[in-house]
């Protein structure tokens, strides 16, 4: 009898490029090291995944998934601000993978629904027109990449830390008011 193809497999294939990001970063995953950690061949990895490059998209897909999950209750953007921020503490080399992608992706135009949720949280708090939310939301996001960064530099539990979480959210802040305030204008007439 032929042996039934795994559905799980895909699952498990990202779930352990997963784990060697969070143990080595971006170059620990390779397809070798995927297939020994998931305890399958790199062949089997082939007819899931075209390239490690797929399987390196696949794991930033899966991060954003849990990411979205955890942003998605918060309704506030402050709230989502400090909730990225635990969770690229908790998970450095996910943070790092998502810098590395943010770019390429937002140029590509490929689907980014932790930026769509920023966005729509963005347009509801601030009352901004959808333009200005794409702005502020990507003013936001650039904001909190550059803190995570610094705080995993000066490592997530230090006094420098704590002050470059502090300085964000006060720049987060004042963003928000800016934009806020000019939500709340009345166009200019000719």
């Amino acid at each position: 009898m032929p042996r039934q193809p795994d559905p799980a497999l895909e699952s498990r294939l990202v779930a352990a490029a997963l784990r060697l990001l969070d143990r080595g970063g971006e170059p620990a995953i390779t397809l070798r090291a995927v297939a020994r950690e998931a305890r399958t061949t790199t062949p089997t990895i082939y007819q899931r995944f075209r390239d490690r490059g797929e399987l390196v998209s696949a794991a930033v897909d899966t991060t954003t998934d849990e990411l979205v999950a955890l942003l998605h209750p918060t309704e506030a953007v402050e709230g989502m601000f400090r909730e990225f921020l635990r969770y690229t503490m908790a998970h450095p080399m996910r943070a790092h993978l998502m810098v590395d992608t943010f770019g390429r992706r937002y140029a590509a135009r490929e689907k980014m629904p932790a930026m769509d949720l920023l966005k729509a949280r963005v347009a509801e708090e601030t009352g901004v027109a959808r333009s200005q939310a794409e702005d502020l939301a990507l003013a936001i996001a650039t904001l909190a990449f550059g803190t995570t960064q610094g705080m995993i530099a000066a490592g997530s539990d230090t006094r420098h830390a704590q002050q470059l979480q502090a300085a964000a959210l006060r720049a987060l802040e004042l963003l928000l008011t800016a934009f806020a305030k000019a939500g709340r204008r009345k166009p200019k007439r000719s």
